[in-house]
């Protein structure tokens, strides 16, 4: 009796800490923090690159992304999500956690959300929770294989700023006009040896070009797919069907362009 009293005293205390870590984490990544929208560009059309104030301190893993609540919803998200006015959106931050800024890469595709968002004020206020990672480099002795359609560009920015010059990297871009990051992108690959970045007006051009790296590298390098849901299931599957494992393959849809 005193061994099985021992034993569930265990698995209570077990289960108690483990209910304290659990707590812990989503009170962590779920905790809102309010931040001041800096300035928004609007490089083309309807794509919109908005600059917002970092945190001092503030930290994330490069390819993040975040839950972030327009202004003077936040005491009625719950109310009005309930109702399909969309207040809130989950957005890849498309800067590194060393630079001085938050950059949201977006389109303006005509929603209220993404209307409001994209033509908010310079100092308007905005909520950010529930900050996490999407994509990660799991074993840095491996090259990474890189495709990005669109503004998925936005989630491999940062991996492929922190990484470069580390491991050998292949960036792909099917950027269907998306050419905001394609200048710094070409002049970074210019100087970092191991580091080649391409663009494509066709996926079948993508899956060409990473045709090559697969034929090199095979099941040796992790692949990182990012950007509309069909670009990515398609891109995921031709991985597949040239070999690649699946356990290989990391993805990010974005489907938060609507």
């Amino acid at each position: 009796m005193k061994r099985g009293k021992k034993m569930f005293i265990i698995i209570l205390s077990t289960l108690g800490v483990l209910s304290l870590i659990i707590w812990g984490a989503i009170a962590y990544l779920g905790r809102s923090q309010t931040l001041s929208i800096k300035s928004i560009e609007n490089p083309s059309g309807d794509l919109y690159l908005i600059h917002i104030t970092k945190p001092s301190h503030q930290i994330w893993k490069a390819g993040a992304y975040a839950k972030f609540t327009l202004p003077d919803t936040s005491s009625t998200t719950r109310k009005n999500e309930d109702k399909g006015n969309q207040s809130s959106r989950w957005l890849t931050i498309a800067s590194t956690p060393d630079e001085d800024e938050i950059l949201i890469l977006t389109h303006n595709s005509g929603s209220l959300f993404k209307e409001t968002l994209t033509h908010l004020p310079a100092g308007s206020e905005i909520e950010m929770s529930w900050l996490d990672s999407s994509l990660t480099v799991k074993d840095t002795n491996q090259p990474l294989v890189c495709f990005a359609s669109d503004v998925g560009i936005s989630a491999l920015r940062p991996l492929v700023k922190e990484w470069a010059g580390k491991c050998p990297i292949i960036l792909n871009h099917f950027d269907k006009g998306v050419t905001i990051f394609d200048k710094e992108m070409k002049e970074l690959a210019q100087k970092t040896p191991n580091f080649t970045y391409k663009t494509n007006d066709e996926l079948s051009q993508s899956q060409e070009f990473l045709k090559r790296a697969i034929d090199e590298y095979g099941n040796q390098a992790s692949y990182l797919i990012t950007g509309q849901p069909d670009d990515v299931n398609e891109m995921k599957n031709f991985l597949k069907e040239n070999g690649i494992d699946s356990k290989n393959i990391q993805v990010s849809s974005f489907r938060g362009l609507k």
